[in-house]
């Protein structure tokens, strides 16, 4: 009776382990299928997924990126662009050749910080004071800089910012109104001269309240003046930080 009662619980077990066995090979048919499927569909989503197994099983970060980089990763060389020095390298190049003369080269800076690559222009280079309409020399800037931004896959996003002296006047009741409606412009600029995506493109205005200087001196106000262009790196692309 006890060997009759052993034999029938060997089996069960037995069977319990076959049914997990299955599923295992289940889940990997399943798996495959979906990765052949991929593969015939996108060749890009198969590369992203194949770089997000090669981050689990080596340890690192799983999470994938658009352009098949890992979350652990901001703007990389890949086969498919140039990489963040390269990119750098030419808005520099670009800045440079905007004659000294006209000093806008002066006001212009590219910096690399958390958000990306960021091109920081000083407020007098590219708006007369309380003003938002785009100077000539700003959209000679502009075309400057779209080439080289144009086709990456990065978004792109505008950021407009004040100093904290109120403004209140018929165009513009406070600084939120001036910092949004100078990001527009170069939005709306680049968009519709010079062919910047509207799908990549984004604007966005933090009027006196992101400040990159101490608001207690005229020449730390006219730096928290300014308008950034970012390039946007691929670990957080929505959401800009303090600085």
């Amino acid at each position: 009776m006890i060997k009759r009662r052993k034999s029938e619980e060997d089996k069960e077990n037995l069977e319990r382990w076959l049914l997990t066995y299955a599923d295992l090979i289940t889940l990997l048919l399943a798996f495959f299928i979906m990765l052949y499927v991929f593969s015939k569909q996108d060749t890009r989503k198969y590369d992203a997924m194949t770089m997000q197994l090669k981050a689990i099983f080596s340890g690192g970060a799983g999470v994938v990126v658009e352009g098949g980089r890992t979350g652990s990763q901001t703007i990389e060389a890949t086969n498919e662009g140039p990489s963040e020095i390269q990119i750098r390298r030419e808005l520099e190049k670009q800045i440079k050749e905007i004659s000294p003369a006209e000093g806008e080269g002066n006001n212009i800076s590219v910096i690399t910080d958390e958000r990306g690559i960021v091109i920081r222009i000083m407020d007098k280079a590219f708006y007369d004071t309380g003003k938002a309409d785009l100077k000539e020399k700003a959209r000679a800037t502009l075309d400057k800089i779209a080439p080289v931004i144009k086709d990456l896959p990065n978004e792109i996003r505008i950021e407009g910012h004040t100093d904290n002296v109120p403004i209140s006047t018929y165009e513009f009741k406070s600084n939120w109104e001036l910092s949004v409606r100078r990001a527009t412009e170069v939005v709306r600029y680049l968009v519709e001269r010079d062919g910047i995506s509207t799908q990549r493109i984004s604007a966005a205005g933090y009027a006196e309240y992101r400040p990159v200087a101490e608001n207690d001196t005229e020449a730390n106000r006219a730096l928290n003046r300014r308008i950034e262009i970012i390039v946007v790196n691929a670990v957080d692309p929505g959401q800009p930080t303090s600085r």
